[in-house]
């Protein structure tokens, strides 16, 4: 029996975009801002400074 295969997408600009298509930098961009947005909403907050 194959695997399910997997593929993540992200809406931009109300167009659904395979995560994979995106740039390098664009994509750790992203990353970076969904991981914030979840330790935020689980009651989390980034120190800086």
């Amino acid at each position: 029996m194959a695997e399910p295969k997997i593929v993540n997408s992200i809406e931009i600009d109300g167009k659904e975009v395979p995560f994979e298509s995106l740039p390098e930098e664009k994509r750790k961009e992203l990353a970076e801002l969904i991981q914030e947005r979840i330790m935020f909403l689980a009651g989390y907050k980034r120190k800086t400074g």
